[in-house]
């Protein structure tokens, strides 16, 4: 009898670690993995999240970009930290870029060294090893690719509530708003396509209930001197009416290295324009590593 009750006792019994990860933030008051927001995801930039309070749920984020300015290196340094580092779904739908050069891009940003390198082989076993755990790391991670040329807003939706259906996408990356097609034939001027494309898009976000990243690409310099920051009433009407929150890749430094001849500094500004429906003036500092094309917190 007393051997049958120690056997259940023994096996029973609940036994509880804790974690060395949760020793070191409890230590250092500090959350070493991803940041918790209350309604949305982290976009990996401490600074950030911090103003805008990351990307959240039924909303439309727009990131509005001149050419050259590192759109795509800003896009895929978002779907890094969202997919890769925190194991959130993303979708990317990219009219300007085939998913194969996207894929390269992600590959050698994490590697810090390029495709040609890579397919070579010229690698020492400790470099094969730590690049062969950083690609298995990216190839699990689920980012779903659409390069569909011409992509219209109506596919793009029925795609989205696919991708939200199959594979709970957490967060819809648009690359860019400009390439976008429309079916509206009643629509003349591209100021009211621009406008119907974007309430479509506005409307992908609160229907799936997930954040939608929405990249513009603003053509040629913004009006008056090259160093003064971008404004609302630099982009369409439409965009500034419709995104919830509206921010610029602002890199003054490079159009002036460009014009002088000298080399840029790697500290690039986001101008947070648009929060929460009202203006906004916050500056955000991130730097760019431009060896790896990619952006990190200051």
């Amino acid at each position: 009898m007393e051997q049958n009750t120690l056997e259940v006792t023994e096996r029973s019994e609940v036994f509880e670690f804790t974690s060395l990860r949760d020793m070191v933030n409890q230590a250092l008051q500090q959350n070493f993995g991803e940041i918790q927001l209350s309604n949305g995801l982290s976009t990996g930039f401490k600074d950030l999240d911090i103003v805008i309070k990351g990307l959240k749920k039924g909303e439309l984020t727009t990131i509005a970009v001149k050419p050259g300015m590192g759109k795509t290196a800003l896009m895929l340094s978002i779907a890094n930290n969202v997919a890769i580092k925190n194991n959130h779904p993303v979708a990317i739908f990219s009219s300007e870029r085939s998913s194969s050069k996207i894929t390269n891009r992600l590959i050698e940003s994490e590697t810090g060294m390029s495709l040609d390198k890579l397919m070579k082989g010229n690698l020492k076993p400790s470099e094969r090893d730590h690049v062969f755990s950083l690609v298995s790391h990216i190839a699990k991670a689920d980012i779903f690719l659409d390069d569909t040329p011409n992509l219209s807003v109506g596919e793009l939706m029925n795609k989205s509530r696919q991708l939200k259906l199959n594979n709970g996408v957490e967060l819809i990356i648009i690359d860019y708003l400009e390439l976008l097609t429309h079916p509206f034939t009643n629509v003349e001027s591209r100021e009211e396509q621009l406008n119907e494309i974007l309430q479509e898009i506005k409307q992908v976000a609160v229907e799936l209930n997930v954040p939608v990243l929405l990249f513009s690409q603003i053509p040629g310099h913004y009006p008056g001197n090259i160093l003064n920051r971008p404004v609302l009433k630099d982009v369409n009407v439409s965009i500034a009416e419709h995104s919830d929150v509206l921010l610029f890749l602002h890199r003054s430094d490079l159009r002036v290295a460009n014009e002088k001849g000298y080399v840029s500094n790697d500290i690039v500004e986001v101008v947070v324009a648009k929060f929460n429906g009202q203006k906004s003036d916050d500056i955000v500092e991130l730097r760019f590593i431009e060896s790896l094309a990619k952006f990190t917190d200051k």
